[in-house]
């Protein structure tokens, strides 16, 4: 009886497992996961105001002249619709980031400090991203508050404000300890994700040259690690949790002047950082989502896949992975940059409203008029040069400011704080210019600070601009009315500025000078390390005040503002 009875069992037992063997015998050998990835947003919401990003009018992003016919392109409500169509075709798929998904943003974000921003990337579904330099411009702590959806005293700025429904990651970000090895990673140093029926991991890292990109205060309790040392130590231990893939997402880029897709992955002439950060990963990292350096890329460095989708949502890159389910390894790698392309694509409803929503929140300020100008400002210099019409009326705002509350006799801009021209987009004479378009040139609220140097100091904040860099790729510095000198590309970086004088007269290395800048370049900003020296150390004002104040001043002659203070020795 007993055996009777229990042989139904077996026999059950049996055909269900023959059955789950010829369901396995169906699945295919491999999986197709889609990640689809951004970076670089800078909480650009609006499409319209400032004037959107401009890109090749070419869905597959080539190569084109300067004199290209170009398109307006990103912006939220778009880059939701092309997120939307491209998920319909890959239904195991991940969103994730490469970093400065906030800061610099335009004013409609600025203005309600980058809350909607976060609100905006919930929407869009973003599971992770890599913290970047800008994600700390107004330092650590007020980044982690945000991220937890923390209110200041004086409440949200933007209704229903809940922080990162996402993860920030960053391995190499590490809370400053004076024992190096007892420091402890700041964020999540990696994250992993289920997509389709596959684990996958994700790194993150950001470039470490923040402390010199970000105001020092900032990030003074933070140490930033080499990029691929930090990436690498998590490996092991991910690798140990059954992953199929590892990718790392990293504000680290390169600079590329080719097309935004390149089939072949060669992509000749490219250049920067993230080579060699790439060259030193670990051969189980099968992916690198990069970002920082604004430029649209598919590229194959050493062996692996290195992508990234310009700025401010112009492009979504889009990689599929090929998981052989056997050995649970990546075995391909393809990627495509698609164009958020505004004129071809209907704006998504549910983005839209937010957009509609930041708008009417911040109407009156931003198209509060200021003056009327006679032509366009541009931050661009001429190759070679170093007077940029916007960067040059900078200087001279802050130095005419500075007079107002005490004596100054030179002032100086960088062109990393300058994000726009003024105002952005193609415009004609006679320009009303309003505070909107101000903060697009001018987004960090920097204050101005006055401190004193010698004039061997500002012979060597000069010669700084070329510290680390190439001859032709200077970090630059725009200086006001008054200064001048020559600079000869033949000579050494110690020889090579030249006739320097002030008002006419040989700049006196040792006397002293009366010096304004902004907060970023007194803590030593963007590698101008001489400026930390400075003393008699006074903040005298914010920075777009004194445009504000320059620009509404009776008579200011704009439209000549370009006078060679700066002139090349061939």
């Amino acid at each position: 009886m007993y055996k009777f009875k229990f042989l139904p069992g077996v026999i059950l037992l049996s055909l269900l497992a023959a059955c789950g063997t010829s369901e396995l015998a169906k699945k295919p050998a491999t999986a197709d996961i889609t990640i689809f990835s951004i970076n670089d947003f800078h909480g650009n919401l609006q499409a319209d105001k400032p004037v959107p990003y401009m890109a090749p009018a070419d869905d597959h992003g080539h190569a084109h002249p300067a004199d290209a016919t170009l398109t307006p392109s990103g912006g939220y409500a778009y880059l939701a619709t092309v997120l939307k169509q491209r998920r319909l075709l890959a239904p195991a798929s991940i969103l994730v980031g490469a970093g400065d998904l906030i800061g610099a943003s335009p004013i409609g974000a600025a203005i309600l400090r980058d809350e909607p921003v976060f609100e905006a990337l919930n929407q869009l579904g973003l599971s992770v991203t890599s913290v970047g330099n800008h994600e700390f411009d107004n330092g650590g702590a007020a980044l982690k508050s945000k991220i937890k959806g923390e209110c200041p005293e004086q409440g949200c700025a933007f209704p229903g404000f809940r922080g990162a429904q996402y993860d920030y990651i960053a391995a190499n970000v590490l809370s400053r300890s004076d024992n190096l090895n007892d420091s402890q990673p700041w964020l999540k140093p990696y994250v992993i994700r289920q997509v389709g029926d596959v684990k996958v991991a994700f790194i993150g890292a950001v470039t470490a040259d923040t402390p010199n990109l970000v105001a020092g205060d900032g990030v003074k309790q933070l140490r930033f690690e080499d990029e691929a040392t930090a990436i690498n130590r998590y490996v092991p231990e991910i690798q140990q949790q059954g992953v199929a893939a590892i990718v790392v997402l990293i504000h680290e880029g390169a600079y590329y002047k080719g097309a935004a897709n390149d089939p072949t992955y060669k992509c000749e002439g490219l250049q920067g950082p993230i080579i060699d950060i790439v060259k030193k990963l670990d051969k189980a990292i099968s992916l690198v989502v990069s970002g920082h350096t604004h430029q649209g890329y598919t590229c194959k460095i050493d062996g692996r896949l290195v992508v990234q989708a310009r700025s401010y949502g112009a492009y979504l890159t889009e990689t599929t992975l090929t998981i052989d389910r056997g050995s649970n390894q990546v075995i391909n790698a393809v990627a495509t940059n698609y164009l958020v392309e505004q004129r071809k694509l209907v704006a998504d409803p549910v983005a839209q409203q937010l957009v509609a929503q930041v708008a009417d929140l911040t109407n009156i300020v931003r198209n509060r008029p200021i003056a009327t100008i006679a032509g366009q400002l541009t931050r661009n210099s001429d190759v070679g040069g170093f007077d940029s019409s916007l960067g040059n009326v900078i200087a001279d705002a802050q130095l005419s400011f500075a007079r107002t509350v005490g004596d100054a006799d030179v002032s100086f801009i960088n062109s990393g704080s300058i994000r726009n021209d003024l105002p952005t987009g193609k415009v004609s004479q006679n320009i009303l210019v309003t505070y909107g378009d101000l903060y697009a040139v001018q987004p960090f609220g920097n204050s101005l600070v006055r401190m004193t140097l010698s004039g061997a100091q500002l012979l060597q904040v000069l010669e700084q601009q070329w510290q680390g860099r190439t001859v032709s790729d200077p970090k630059k510095l725009f200086v006001s009315q008054g200064l001048s000198y020559r600079w000869n590309p033949a000579e050494k970086v110690d020889r090579r500025v030249q006739q320097l004088s002030l008002h006419g007269q040989p700049v006196d290395p040792a006397k002293v000078y009366k010096v304004i800048v902004n907060n970023f370049l007194a803590d030593g900003g963007d590698g101008f390390t001489v400026f930390k020296k400075g003393t008699e150390r006074q903040i005298i004002g914010k920075d777009l005040t004194a445009l504000e104040a320059y620009l509404r001043e009776p008579g200011t002659a704009l439209s000549d503002v370009k006078k060679d203070r700066v002139r090349r020795l061939d």
